[in-house]
């Protein structure tokens, strides 16, 4: 049974603060604040209630609350509050549990929801929750990448299928590796597992890449995957290491020895590629901005096109549409290679 929300405030309160009575006991105070506690979980839920209920009677109320006196709750709380109450009728609302609790979980199906939820508990005697809020998301982001792995298995048949019989003097890959963390339960988080999907060596080594007899491959990899990158995928992929240039990123990522700053872009060749000209080489050191996970600077693309203008290029594990000029191929490219 819901306990009663309110036990009335004495003293005088305000929007910046609350002068309470000089003759409060102390159970009075201990009473007080299990009600302001009692307030803090239920002030989402109240905020989204009221919004919703306004949805179908009160006309623009966009309007209503984005105009200059307006003092209640700004229009994207009223919109967040909103959607996670519209997710779940009172009966399914866990009072042990935050409001954030249920708002992690909210875009999830019903079941699938009230799973967590019932996982999140406090056990019987206790009255934190076994999950946090943010254990919660943890959970949500490993539901959603298992569909969209499934999803990226059968898209990544149909690429490799569009690879066709082309043949390409510039290959520039940026391999999905797997780096396994040191602990599965803390570090997979922030790996990249919990962002794209990852492959094995096994599995890029493996890949039927569609290098010319003369080919100059640009190879993204990272700090951990260095010696795997130069010792072992550029021999399976029948390259001769020449070279490599930096990223350097406007913010430091994770790592275990250091907190990554940078990522290095290999050169290897097959058969004779020419080098750039005397005076025509870029720096070994170029500064740009981070995007969206795993993204890599377009700058990067641009300095290959400087260097070999007239030659055939694709572009391995591309994310989004193909570059002007380029073939593009990826579980997560828009825009297949030629045939």
């Amino acid at each position: 049974m819901t306990e009663k929300m309110i036990v009335p405030l004495r003293g005088e309160t305000t929007l910046t603060g609350w002068r309470l009575p000089t003759d409060m006991s102390q159970q009075e105070w201990m009473d007080a604040g299990r009600t302001l506690g009692r307030i803090e979980r239920a002030v989402m839920w109240w905020i989204g209630d009221w919004w919703a209920y306004g949805e179908h009677r009160y006309g623009d109320r966009k309007a209503i609350v984005g105009a200059p006196e307006w003092t209640g709750p700004s229009y994207q709380t009223c919109m967040n509050a909103a959607s996670v109450c519209r997710s779940f009728e009172t009966s399914r609302r866990r009072e042990v549990l935050s409001f954030k609790h249920h708002a992690e979980v909210a875009s999830l199906p019903k079941s699938e929801a009230d799973r967590l939820l019932t996982a999140a508990m406090p056990k019987p005697g206790d009255i934190d929750p076994q999950i946090p809020a943010m254990g919660l998301r943890n959970e949500v982001k490993q539901i959603r990448r298992a569909e969209r792995v499934i999803e990226l298995a059968a898209e990544t048949e149909r690429a490799a299928a569009d690879l066709g019989g082309k043949r390409y003097n510039v290959i520039c890959a940026d391999p999905p590796w797997r780096f396994e963390p040191y602990s599965r339960g803390t570090g997979m988080d922030r790996a990249a597992d919990n962002h794209y999907p990852t492959m094995t060596l096994e599995a890029i080594r493996d890949l039927a890449i569609p290098a010319a007899d003369d080919c100059v491959l640009f190879l993204w990899t990272t700090a951990p995957m260095l010696r795997i990158a130069t010792l072992m995928l550029l021999d399976a992929w029948d390259f001769e290491y020449r070279s490599a240039m930096v990223w350097v990123k406007n913010r430091a990522g994770t790592g275990y020895w250091f907190r990554n700053k940078f990522e290095p872009l290999l050169i290897a060749v097959r058969g004779d590629v020419p080098a750039p000209a005397p005076g025509q080489q870029w720096e070994s050191v170029i500064e740009a901005p981070v995007a969206e996970h795993s993204a890599k600077p377009e700058i990067f693309l641009e300095m290959i096109e400087a260097y070999f203008p007239q030659l055939s290029k694709i572009e391995l594990f591309r994310r989004g549409p193909a570059r002007q000029g380029w073939d593009a191929w990826g579980n997560e490219a828009i825009g297949k290679a030629a045939e």
